[in-house]
């Protein structure tokens, strides 16, 4: 059985444009985030006069490409955030996500090992681009204190994709094949287009629709319908070593790669629009995405039966 947790967002301006606590409960970290429009409002909070971590990045919707990230430590982060809104050179930055501890145990110490941390993941996740010139390697603590802050940063990267951030996170997947025999419960998925060169085989795993490593797409980049975050998206797994060029026409993807459904999955493989409900297809049989879905669904009784 899937281990539940609870966490409490608190709409600190009652908007749901505006300021942004969030806590898990048991948890002693705590976040706040926000829009770059309310960082005056920011400020006059206590917790910004905290030792902590914080990010700030370009929004993804604004844009349509994948968010430019900065990564970033304090003693004070009401003092570094209010340089950073003056520095011209980070201009590109529209939301904020300050870090910190609820029980103020976070020492400058603590600080830095945790963005440095934070610079290796997003840089391992492929899911954004750091503004960041140089990645510090900083390693100079006790050991007791390293399992604290590990425990720390897993906390954190279950807490930040609820608030909107997620491009800290890689599809957690096996790669083992299913055996055959019977449609398990959550098979593997192909889509197959011999005249494209397309071969792919994904997977749903913790909300994410995954293609896995090995999948070949086609390099179809002219349709009108191709642009903005999934574009980026290929673009960047190109740049990025995260998939390779096969010949003139096809990528091979080197490493699994989430999105948030089967057709955003499909429009990254094809490079045009694309229904993923009906393109993907069970592992070994004709049904499609869409079909099993609905077969799942219908299984569940409902409430009032």
């Amino acid at each position: 059985m899937t281990k539940g947790r609870s966490v409490r967002l608190y709409l600190a301006e009652g908007s749901a444009t505006g300021l942004l606590t969030a806590e898990i409960v048991n948890w002693t970290g705590h976040a706040l985030a926000g829009p770059r429009t309310r960082l005056e409002a920011a400020l006059r909070r206590e917790e910004l006069g905290r030792t902590g971590v914080y990010l700030l990045y370009s929004d993804p919707t604004e844009t349509g490409d994948v968010p430019l990230v900065y990564v970033g430590e304090g003693d004070d982060l009401a003092a570094r955030l209010r340089s950073h809104s003056r520095d011209e050179a980070k201009e590109f930055w529209e939301r904020f996500v300050a870090i910190t501890s609820k029980d103020l145990n976070l020492t400058k110490a603590h600080g830095r090992y945790l963005e440095a941390r934070l610079i290796e993941l997003l840089t391992a996740a492929k899911k954004c681009r750091l503004h960041n010139r140089t990645a510090p390697d900083f390693n100079r603590l006790p050991e007791a204190d390293i399992a604290d802050m590990e425990a720390f940063l897993d906390e954190l990267q279950l807490l930040l994709p609820v608030i909107g951030v997620d491009f800290l996170r890689r599809p957690a997947v096996s790669q083992s094949r299913p055996e055959p025999g019977p449609v398990a419960e959550t098979p593997h998925f192909t889509l197959v287009h011999a005249g494209k060169g397309i071969a792919a085989e994904a997977v749903e795993a913790e909300g994410e629709f995954v293609v896995l490593a090995g999948s070949t797409g086609s390099l179809n980049d002219a349709a009108p319908s191709f642009r903005g975050v999934i574009r980026s998206l290929r673009e960047q797994a190109l740049a990025t070593g995260q998939a390779e060029r096969v010949d003139t026409a096809r990528f091979r993807l080197l490493e699994d790669i989430g999105f948030s459904s089967p057709s955003a999955a499909a429009v990254f493989l094809f490079g045009t629009s694309r229904n993923g409900r009906t393109d993907w297809q069970v592992q070994g049989t004709s049904l499609s995405y869409g079909a099993w879905k609905d077969e799942q669904i219908a299984r569940i009784p409902l409430a009032s039966s």
